[in-house]
């Protein structure tokens, strides 16, 4: 038996995480201006538009790229955090001249963990975290505890996934700036992401 692997493009990746968002019939979004937000380990994507993407994003920004170039320091002083935001706020540039999308979607591990953080679940449960929405005052709440805790005290906190602890105050801090680059006052979680987009496209 042969096994195929199909590379995607980082345009197919965007196409179809913003599908995951359009068709996702709990979520609601149809009609609406969108961003949809992914926060990877070497890259963000956001893709912009309504019933179909229109254009789409992909930053040199991503949470394991900033821990390494960054925001090495465990926890980070606030040196590295300065300039980390001041970083950001250069990179998502682009995203300020763009009209204010209706609703920000955050798809990928960053937006679920940080939504399991804001109700304070005792537990792991990403279906509690779908369409859950996270206001700008609170992701910055979560961002100053996480910043100021270590990877092993961030383990520890209940309701996360402990794998994400490294990673989660620089998921935080490049969502918040996105918002912020973005004018938008609150991101909705879901904990759908690129392979349902692929398979609503089948």
């Amino acid at each position: 038996m042969r096994t195929e692997f199909l590379i995607l493009s980082e345009a197919d990746e965007a196409r179809w995480s913003f599908l995951s968002v359009v068709q996702d019939p709990e979520l609601r979004a149809v009609g609406e201006m969108l961003a949809v937000l992914d926060i990877g380990g070497g890259s963000v994507e956001v893709a912009l538009g309504r019933d179909e993407i229109a254009q789409w994003f992909s930053f040199p920004a991503g949470a394991g790229r900033l821990l390494e170039t960054t925001l090495p320091s465990d926890p980070p002083d606030e040196r590295e955090v300065r300039n980390a935001t001041r970083l950001l706020d250069e990179i998502f540039e682009p995203l300020r001249a763009l009209p204010p999308p209706q609703r920000a979607v955050s798809i990928g591990g960053t937006g679920v963990n940080l939504a399991m953080l804001a109700l304070e679940s005792t537990e792991f449960d990403p279906a509690r975290a779908h369409g859950v929405w996270i206001h700008r005052e609170t992701l910055a709440a979560l961002r100053e505890r996480l910043t100021r805790l270590s990877d092993t005290e961030r383990r520890a906190l209940p309701g996360i996934e402990p794998d994400r602890a490294p990673l989660l105050h620089i998921g935080a801090l490049i969502m918040e700036r996105a918002l912020l680059a973005l004018h938008c006052e609150a991101i909705q979680v879901s904990m759908r992401g690129l392979r349902y987009g692929i398979l609503w496209n089948l």
